[in-house]
């Protein structure tokens, strides 16, 4: 958490906050914090609101929806995660796992999830509270590379419309289009693409000049293109399209006219429809007009003086009723009755209908009270009946469908008998079930927030700054929760009155940078996330990832109150350091060794092949460097030996069929110099994954092959499959 060495603080807090605190330190976190029952297939009992944020759903579906969690959870993660759960419920150790979750918009975001058994003071299990962070941006970038490529094609391939790409040159010849051609025009793709001309064939008669003369000229000038014109089904029906484009510049293939033609055919035949109707319609809506107005003259005068006599009448009585039945209650008169039964309504307003389920013929009051007040309810009406105070009481109703509804319900008295005893009284019956529920419910969830505060994995924590008259701001830690003790050792008292400790105890070699991020969260009132280490009073090492935000401000503006989390990351940074530490080495094993790493990309369909890398070590190996074999896709045909290609050829296309390639052949460098080289690799995407993803590595072996080859120059020969340098 935040500290300065020079940061004091005016008084001594309690650490347990008040309710209306910890609910707001739970619900401002900015992680998302829950509550699961301890079952090996829990139910979330809680779940702090920021996850409508981060994963697009409400708190409240989860809660009502026990399999919406593991539904949204990415299949493939799924039953590792189910194993993980189970294993960890077993034991009730810590329980710690990072997977892949879809946000109600279908985005997928990276989670890490963390959480801990709860155990009563008996030592019972009572359950698991648990805080999610989102570690989105740290695992996208490869995720993204792959997810855009399969966007893509979708978004081509299965738009309502069809997409295509045709040359700018004279032969308008189609390099692409979208299988919704056979759909609109009745061909499939391979024939369009089978014919490079088709579209000029499709034209129609009518069209084809006009349309041909405006594709010459947007070819010359570059200008996007935009234009209806109809074209020649397969079956011979006239199609309209609306064809749009814009040439693309800049391609590998060079200028490319990229398009879209929208199927219009229905449009255009409603507006042939219209015209052919519009004279008639036109005609037979002025004749009813002028009958209409005729009609309309000799009425307006005898309904207008009747409306108005009858509305004179309604506003009287219309007034009071609106007053009565309009009102947020139960409008009612209560009549005294002697005898068993004290109160018999006179008159009940219709919104009881709306509030018990019975009509005001079907109410008979007596008889709906709840059980347990009838004896508290009989008793104040008898008081009132006898002394004439008015009568004010919370008390149940059974409802119609058999629901508790509470009631306030307050009756004035309104007329006494000819002996002076109360005769009637008016009142009204609110429903104040919401209110009374929500207490309850504010009350339950208070203990709630302040078990998850106090309970969970992480530690929360707030505090104002106090500024002086020089303007120079100080700290007072207004709460922390009491994990914090066993997180780093030290008396909760000693940070709340002494916030300076906690800065003393940042290891040295963070401590400068923790400072620097302080004082500009305090001056800017930005939010924060750091990772840090703390010596603990024992002498251990620990990382923390804290995190905050600001919550408030002052009358001048100033950054106020601010509130954050402290989550122990140690196991995150230690497993970080290895991998780096292990990668390292794994680098520089390869890159150092005679060998040339390579991985590349295939679209089967298409034929397009792309080297997404190549070792450095090509460079003394064969003299190229890879950026150079990178941009030119098809360098492996040219460069092998033309007595080796259609052995080599071969053997691409049987790694096609196994997802293996192992070969030895030669390779010519720069400079004219043959290599011998090893080459294997294997397909490492899944099977029928587009675009296919190969990896694998080159080896020189001309020492032990000096005998075979030649060193001949090379002619054009056999085409040869890309699949190694």
């Amino acid at each position: 958490m935040p500290g300065h060495p020079h940061s004091r603080a005016s008084e001594r807090l309690d650490p347990l906050a008040s309710g209306s605190r910890v609910r707001e330190l739970v619900e401002q976190l900015p992680v998302v914090v829950y509550v699961d029952t301890d079952d090996q297939r829990p139910s979330t009992t809680y779940i702090s609101p920021n996850v409508e944020q981060l994963l697009g759903f409400p708190p409240q579906r989860f809660l009502e929806d026990p399999g919406l969690w593991i539904r949204c959870m990415h299949p493939d993660d799924r039953e590792r995660i189910q194993s993980l759960r189970d294993e960890v419920w077993s034991s009730g150790a810590r329980y710690r796992s990072e997977y892949r979750m879809f946000r109600r918009d279908g985005e997928e975001v990276w989670l890490r999830d963390s959480s801990v058994l709860v155990l009563s003071d008996e030592g019972h299990r009572l359950a698991w509270q648990g805080v999610i962070e989102d570690i989105t941006t740290e695992r996208r970038a490869e995720q993204e590379i792959r997810a855009s490529e399969a966007r893509y094609r979708a978004l081509v391939e299965r738009v309502p419309a069809v997409v295509y790409e045709m040359g700018p040159d004279d032969e308008r010849r189609t390099l692409f289009v979208s299988p919704h051609v056979e759909q609109v025009l009745g061909y499939s793709r391979e024939e369009w693409l089978d014919q490079p001309d088709i579209w000029i064939e499709l034209l129609h008669a009518d069209d084809r000049e006009v349309v041909l003369a405006k594709h010459d000229r947007h070819n010359e000038t570059g200008e996007p293109w935009d234009l209806e014109y109809r074209l020649i089904a397969s079956d011979g029906r006239v199609v309209w399209v609306h064809d749009r484009a814009s040439l693309i510049r800049g391609l590998e293939r060079g200028a490319a006219w990229h398009g879209v033609m929208i199927d219009i055919t229905a449009e255009h035949e409603a507006t042939e429809m219209l015209l052919l109707h519009k004279e008639d319609l036109e005609r037979r809506v002025a004749e009813r007009t002028s009958e209409l107005r005729e009609a309309n003259e000799l009425m307006a005068l005898e309904i207008g003086e009747r409306r108005r006599m009858e509305s004179e009448l309604r506003d009287v009585e219309e007034r009071y009723r609106r007053l009565v039945e309009n009102m947020p209650g139960i409008a009612y008169v209560w009549d005294v009755a002697p005898g068993a039964e004290s109160r018999r309504f006179g008159y009940v307003s219709p919104r009881i209908q709306d509030i018990l389920g019975f009509s005001p013929d079907e109410w008979h009051a007596s008889a709906r009270v709840h059980p347990h007040d009838q004896a508290r309810v009989s008793e104040a009406v008898d008081r009132s009946v006898r002394t004439g105070e008015p009568f004010v009481m919370e008390y149940r109703y059974l409802a119609k469908d058999g629901k508790v509804v509470w009631v306030l319900d307050h009756a004035s008295l309104i007329a006494r008998s000819e002996t002076g005893d109360p005769a009637s009284f008016q009142g009204v019956m609110l429903d104040v079930t919401s209110r009374l529920d929500a207490e309850s419910k504010a009350a339950a969830a208070e203990d709630r927030y302040r078990a998850i505060t106090e309970r969970g994995p992480v530690v929360a924590y707030s505090f104002e700054l106090i500024y002086a008259e020089n303007g120079d701001p100080s700290v007072q830690v207004s709460y922390v929760s009491p994990q914090a003790a066993d997180l780093v050792q030290y008396p909760i008292e000693r940070w709340i009155n002494e916030p300076a400790v906690w800065f003393e105890m940042i290891h040295p070699d963070d401590r400068d940078r923790v400072a620097r991020s302080t004082a500009k969260n305090w001056r800017t009132g930005e939010p924060w996330m750091i990772r840090y280490r703390m010596i603990r009073s024992d002498g251990t090492l620990i990382w923390l990832l804290d995190a905050g935000r600001l919550l408030d401000r002052d009358s001048q503006g100033r950054p106020w109150t601010f509130q954050g989390i402290l989550l122990d990351v140690t196991t995150d940074e230690e497993t970080r350091a290895q991998v780096e530490a292990t990668a390292g080495a794994q680098r520089e094993a390869l890159e150092g060794a005679l060998a040339i790493p390579w991985s590349e990309t295939i679209h089967p369909e298409t034929g397009f092949e792309r080297y997404t890398y190549i070792g450095s070590q090509v460079f003394d190996i064969l003299g190229y460097t890879p950026e150079e074999l990178m941009d030119e896709p098809k360098h492996f045909p040219r460069m092998v030996h033309p007595d080796d290609r259609p052995r080599v050829h071969q053997s691409v296309q049987r790694s096609d069929e196994t997802g293996v390639w192992d070969d030895t052949y030669r390779i010519l460098r720069r400079d004219g110099e043959i290599r011998w080289l090893h080459s294997f690799g294997r397909r490492s995407s899944a099977p029928g994954v587009i675009p296919e993803l190969w990896h694998g590595v080159a080896i020189d072996v001309t020492a032990y092959r000096a005998e075979a080859g030649t060193d001949e120059g090379v002619a054009a020969g056999d085409s040869v499959v890309d699949r190694a340098p």
